[in-house]
């Protein structure tokens, strides 16, 4: 078998693997998530392809109690985070015009007074995929943040530790996201023997 074709199959093989084994974590049966930034739930590693977390979060009536909802969680190395989708939505007050506040930084904790340690942040809400569906694409508005100050990335998020938090004050909100994650592209022969050979050529470059 060729072994491009064997790369395929093998990614093919894992595919179903995380499909079958997807991390899921609902409150009503794994318990309420952390609302302590300094002591975020550990949810562990996220398997290849969806993991789901479903929950409640925000204030009834926006006098309640607020609920924050906060997780750490790992990617491991050769795989990156290339989706955070919000598939569910609904609230108490059964407004669907609600801004809620997300943040995401690296390591085992998010500093919850200062958003200039944040990797990103922004603000998210209800929308749809065009057929009545819920979607907003949390990824691509973190991705395009921060909107409170913070550090930024660009793309995809690698491996590494990462913790969560969304934050709701005016409202009760039910969410379902769906953080997807996918294999790092691995170079064909072909492409990684190119690159060593350009590597090779701007080492002599600098050498002369």
């Amino acid at each position: 078998m060729p072994f491009p074709r064997f790369l395929s199959v093998l990614a093919a093989s894992a595919l179903l693997c995380g499909a079958a084994q997807a991390l899921d974590w609902n409150e009503t049966f794994n318990g309420d998530l952390s609302d302590d930034g300094a002591a975020p739930t550990l949810v562990g590693t996220l398997t290849l392809g969806h993991n789901i977390f479903t929950g409640t979060m925000g204030s009834l009536g926006g006098t309640g109690p607020l609920d924050a909802d906060i997780w750490n969680f790992t990617i491991d190395a050769g795989m990156s985070l290339t989706g955070i989708n919000l598939t569910g939505y609904s609230t108490t007050s059964g407004s669907l015009s609600n801004d809620s506040f997300m943040a995401i930084a690296t390591g085992s904790s998010i500093e919850t007074s200062d958003p200039s340690l944040h990797l990103s942040n922004a603000l998210w809400g209800y929308g749809t995929d065009g057929f009545g569906n819920t979607y907003t694409d949390l990824l691509a508005l973190l991705d395009a943040g921060p909107e409170f100050g913070g550090i930024g990335f660009d793309g995809p998020l690698p491996s590494g530790n990462y913790t969560f938090w969304i934050q709701e004050g005016s409202d009760q909100v039910n969410y379902t996201i769906d953080f997807v994650t996918s294999p790092v592209p691995v170079p064909e022969p072909g492409s990684a023997l190119l690159l060593g050979l350009a590597g090779l050529l701007l080492l002599r470059r600098r050498r002369a």
